[in-house]
């Protein structure tokens, strides 16, 4: 299931607007399915109490280093002199229409953090758990990576480090509060990149 929803990309053509909130219902239906019929819970998945002050700050260091890095490197570019260079040229025209209210970023990251518990949960706290059962933690590790990249069909390797550092961060805390954080995290700073520094986009744009 986790590789066969993605193909509706290409099976079904003109799709790619609304499938990429499909596999992320599907896990969470999937998930909501093994524990109402009892076969696992929300605490063995790696939602539970333990230790999660430790877990938060963890998730929230991690996450914060990915979100500071945006604004760091458009200061980088400003200050070097860089910015007045060809290859930021047009780098501007890059940022999309932010002429939506407040509500419309309130139902974005609400959208963006219910797709990413969906995708922790299934993704990292169900297969993952499978392959560090039937494997040595660094190949589980790696292939959670690998995982990750190819359910969402899109080849980058932003995605196979968010599921990667995601797969360590669970391997290391077993709970999903850090890489959770550490996933919305990424998407904010995807955020930062496309609305507020295009300049920044040009010199990360190999990750994406």
């Amino acid at each position: 299931m986790a590789l066969l929803i993605p193909l509706i990309y290409i099976i079904v053509p003109g799709t790619t607007r609304w499938a990429s909130y499909l596999y992320p219902t599907a896990y969470g239906l999937v998930i909501l399915f093994l524990v109402l019929f009892k076969k696992t819970t929300w605490e063995q998945l790696g939602l539970h109490h333990e230790h999660w002050k430790q877990n938060l700050m963890l998730g929230g260091l991690a996450g914060g280093l990915i979100i500071a890095t945006v604004p760091l490197l458009d200061l980088l570019i400003e200050a070097s002199g860089m910015g007045r260079t060809e290859l930021f040229t047009g780098a501007e025209k890059r940022i999309l229409d932010r002429s939506g209210n407040t509500i419309s970023l309130v139902v974005y990251f609400g959208t963006v953090t219910g797709m990413a518990l969906a995708e922790q949960l299934f993704l990292t706290g169900y297969l993952l758990q499978a392959l560090l059962r039937a494997t040595k933690p660094s190949l589980a590790i790696y292939l959670g990576g690998v995982i990750f990249t190819l359910v969402h069909f899109d080849l980058q390797l932003g995605l196979f480090l968010l599921g990667l550092t995601a797969s360590g961060l669970y391997f290391l805390t077993g709970s999903l509060i850090a890489p959770l954080i550490f996933q919305i995290a990424c998407h904010t700073a995807g955020w930062l990149l496309t609305h507020l520094y295009p300049r920044a986009f040009t010199l990360l744009g190999f990750l994406f």
